[in-house]
């Protein structure tokens, strides 16, 4: 079972994931069954991969460009416009996530040093999506199956939206609410666990304000249960997740 998160720049030590990485490849070439496979790792790290994969189904995503240097954010503004924002490719918790909403504003991140390509030197530029609701929405899945939804407001200031981390708490409070979601939307998160052979994953979305449709930019394969939900979820979903591990053997 690979539960290895594969954004060091989250923190995590990157020989960490190159370790994973390579285990994974050796499981699979000694025909061993892996839960979350090398394929799917590769995805969970990858944000231009994530960008390609959403495209390739035909679901709404950020138009993404890929970026190597300064240069290529300077290109990807002229063809996206503003506001745009730029993220490493290898991210993880929102950091070095830019938002430019002039030329100015890109110049001066740029001069100032603070475009941040991350660990591998690659990253994406994207047109912002604004969003209709100002709500972040993510699809918890097992296989083809919903394990359980959530709704979490957007914030000022930060792009982190994991579960775990500070920002689902305002002021003490659980600021991220259990949803049913809406059939058509677990249809397009079960698709897209299919297309990346991943055996539990969550799936980001926003309700873009242009077009009132949903568009996808994150996929997550080693997302994060919720504690204390029980009663709303009405069952565990560590438990069930359990289950479906045990099943797979």
């Amino acid at each position: 079972m690979n539960r290895v998160n594969a954004l060091p720049s989250a923190g995590r030590s990157p020989t960490v994931v190159a370790a994973t990485r390579h285990l994974l490849l050796s499981l699979e070439l000694r025909s061993q069954r892996v839960f979350n496979d090398a394929s799917t790792f590769a995805l969970g790290g990858s944000k231009i991969a994530q960008a390609e994969l959403f495209d390739h189904l035909g679901l709404h995503t950020p138009t993404t460009v890929a970026l190597r240097s300064p240069a290529d954010l300077r290109s990807a503004a002229a063809k996206l416009g503003f506001p745009l924002v730029s993220k490493p490719n290898v991210g993880g918790s929102g950091q070095g996530i830019m938002r430019y909403d002039s030329a100015a504003d890109l110049v001066e991140v740029i001069d100032a040093g603070h475009f941040d390509l991350g660990i591998d030197g690659t990253g994406v530029a994207q047109k912002l999506i604004e969003s209709a609701d100002g709500l972040v929405h993510r699809i918890e899945m097992l296989g083809s199956k919903l394990l359980y939804a959530t709704q979490q407001p957007i914030q000022e200031g930060t792009y982190n939206y994991c579960a775990a981390d500070g920002c689902a708490i305002g002021d003490g409070t659980p600021l991220i609410e259990v949803v049913e979601p809406q059939p058509h939307l677990v249809a397009h998160a079960a698709e897209i666990m299919g297309a990346a052979s991943a055996d539990a994953a969550s799936i980001e979305y926003l309700v873009d304000a242009d077009t009132g449709e949903p568009c996808f930019y994150d996929f997550n394969p080693y997302s994060n249960f919720i504690t204390g939900y029980d009663d709303e979820l009405g069952f565990n979903p560590t438990d069930r997740y359990i289950d479906a591990l045990l099943a797979s053997c």
